[in-house]
């Protein structure tokens, strides 16, 4: 007899979890449509109401009265190392190019590359990000690999001397809306 294929499992275990994802969100747009709450629904799900919504939710953007899309946030990790080592290289035109320009005003190239400057005089340059993860605003891990609106990815910045806890939000099209380089075990932070 035959033994099993360990790729047929694979693809098997892959179309089941396609197939309960599938009826998850069913399930989730039959309890709003009853008129369940997000808290309700997120408690199901054994997470925040926030992190329900960011995952099923389907809001209708004001500026165009269509549905929002959820984004894919497969290149947060990758965006948010590569914001951290444009900042320690002092490319601030690379990180100007993804902000929006109200943020810009805000995030001037001599605050972001002050603000850095202060944290290489105490620690030295980056050497590395690790433990990179992607998160909700309010700092819960983001529900799956699609959610809505903003984004954060959290890093940790390992100096040449210490470390930092580095933080990117990233709107719904991908764009720089903030960047926080705090002590590790900071807490109370904006995002």
């Amino acid at each position: 007899m035959p033994e099993d294929d360990p790729l047929d499992r694979v693809r098997a275990a892959a179309t089941a979890v396609h197939l309960a994802e599938r009826a998850l969100a069913d399930a989730v747009r039959r309890a709003q449509a009853a008129g369940h709450s997000w808290a309700a629904v997120g408690a199901v799900l054994g997470t925040s109401r926030q992190a329900a919504f960011k995952r099923f939710g389907t809001p209708r953007d004001p500026r165009t009265g269509r549905p929002m899309a959820p984004a894919d946030t497969a290149g947060v990790v990758a965006t948010t190392e590569g914001v951290f080592a444009a900042l320690d290289a002092g490319r601030y035109d690379e990180l100007r190019a993804m902000m929006p320009d109200d943020v810009a005003r805000v995030l001037t190239r001599d605050v972001v590359l002050g603000a850095w400057a202060r944290a290489v005089a105490d620690t030295g340059n980056l050497v590395a990000c690790r433990d990179t993860v992607v998160q909700l605003p309010g700092g819960e891990d983001a529900p799956s690999a699609e959610v809505l609106g903003t984004v954060v990815g959290a890093t940790t910045l390992v100096c040449e001397a210490g470390e930092w806890q580095g933080r990117v939000a990233l709107g719904q099209d991908g764009g720089l809306l903030g960047l926080l380089v705090v002590p590790v075990g900071a807490d109370g932070l904006p995002f």
